[in-house]
């Protein structure tokens, strides 16, 4: 009895060829769909950062009785917000800083040398600044740029934590342009849209001593809804983005949204260049007064988008 052996016929070269082109076509049609729902993911997470910033703006208020400040001034026991002349000017505590215990980094707040001086020009606090603080990170942030930067201001290889998120100064022009310095004068809070950041028309500034007082509830004429507290921004579009420094962590509504001016290191008026953007298609985040958090899209109405910028223009900006 004969024994026939049968050889089995493996793929040819076209049938392999094939099947690697229809492989590579499903990952094609695949792969964007994997990716838009990892930014939606990204996304929503940077949501919710920004509702519990604007939270901790919230609770600061209510144990308080107004929200954080830049440059603050202090009693003896480290209390900030007075306009007081015969206490402590505390000349390097960010918003942030003040907001720490509010966004699960009480340890870290404790560590905060209060009579060390100003984070900006002491090194006793400079260990903390260095700490990344995962809360003010948008995870689409990531992949676009570092979680820490060096002082653009004083060189070294030393690097800070910077932040994505910034407290809303209002409508004034910041773009950061040579030549658009920033106003001196004694507006305060009347500062127009030409005056410059360190005025601020909104609910925060840069340099929040004596012109613009701390600003509590009973002062946003404009409604808590309609008024922005906070919003995203992009690390590398500017080179003060540390979340410790107060210069670092205010932006206006000037520029529209998304559309922020690259400006060169050192620049006469460094104050000035900041404006709201995200890694975001359409828009970004900002968290508004009452606390709520919002998806604004990048083509509102530049008028509305500034109303919504400050906090007792009176404005009428309806719905956005």
């Amino acid at each position: 009895m004969s024994t026939r052996f049968v050889r089995s016929r493996g793929f040819t070269l076209i049938e392999l060829l094939v099947v690697i082109a229809i492989i590579a076509v499903l990952i094609a049609l695949l792969l964007p769909a994997v990716q838009q729902a990892r930014e939606a993911a990204r996304r929503s997470q940077c949501k919710n950062n920004m509702k519990q910033l604007g939270l901790a703006f919230q609770n600061y208020h209510d144990q308080v009785q107004m929200f954080p400040v830049n440059y603050a001034r202090r009693n003896a026991a480290g209390v900030p917000g007075t306009s007081n002349p015969q206490l402590i000017l505390d000349s390097g505590r960010s918003w942030i800083t003040f907001t720490l215990p509010y966004i699960d980094q009480s340890p870290l707040y404790k560590q905060v040398d209060i009579k060390a001086g100003s984070f900006i020009a002491t090194a006793p606090n400079w260990p903390l600044a260095q700490k990344v603080i995962p809360a003010l990170i948008c995870p689409s942030e990531a992949g676009n740029a570092g979680t820490l930067s060096n002082r653009s201001d004083i060189g070294g290889a030393t690097l800070f934590g910077v932040t994505n998120y910034k407290a809303c100064a209002g409508s004034n022009w910041n773009a950061g342009l040579p030549g658009w310095n920033p106003v001196s004068s004694t507006k305060g809070r009347n500062a127009g849209q030409t005056d410059g950041i360190n005025l601020g028309n909104g609910i925060l500034c840069s340099n929040q001593q004596n012109l613009t007082p701390p600003t509590s509830m009973r002062d946003i004429k404009d409604g808590t809804s309609n008024t922005f507290a906070m919003g995203e921004t992009l690390t590398n579009y500017s080179q003060w983005n540390w979340w410790w420094n107060p210069n670092a962590v205010t932006a206006t509504c000037a520029i529209p949204l998304n559309r922020v001016l690259k400006v060169p290191i050192n620049i006469a008026d460094w104050p000035n260049n900041y404006a709201f953007a995200s890694h975001h298609a359409n828009g970004g985040h900002f968290a508004m007064a009452d606390g709520s958090a919002r998806f604004i899209s990048e083509n509102i109405n530049l008028t509305v988008y500034r109303g919504l910028a400050t906090i007792s223009a009176v404005e009428v900006v309806g719905d956005f």
